[in-house]
């Protein structure tokens, strides 16, 4: 499946919780998601956005468990192309395309 399948799949089940916005069900095509702004579940199980692992500088798109206290990431985005600063953006076309 590719990522704005998968990213639109979980969208119908996190809340947007964007610092310069209200609290969202669903990620429109208006919005942009920045490195540092998240998406949690409605059961505060799964957070969505962006992360480093370990001591890495590398930045990645994923999901992981909100309340295990190790952040186990349980789907990444882009594992083969990261990004190396903290400028990323998430941001949906009308399409589904990220």
């Amino acid at each position: 499946m590719e990522i704005a399948s998968m990213i639109l799949l979980f969208s119908c089940v996190f809340f947007m919780l964007l610092p310069s916005c209200s609290t969202l069900y669903t990620i429109s095509t208006n919005q942009v998601a920045k490195d540092g702004d998240t998406i949690v579940s409605d059961d505060k199980m799964f957070e969505l956005g962006f992360f480093s692992p370990g001591k890495s500088k590398n930045r990645y798109v994923g999901i992981w468990y909100k309340k295990i206290s190790t952040g186990t990431v349980v789907w990444v985005a882009n594992r083969e192309t990261p990004i190396t600063d903290k400028s990323g953006m998430l941001e949906l076309s009308e399409q589904g395309n990220y």
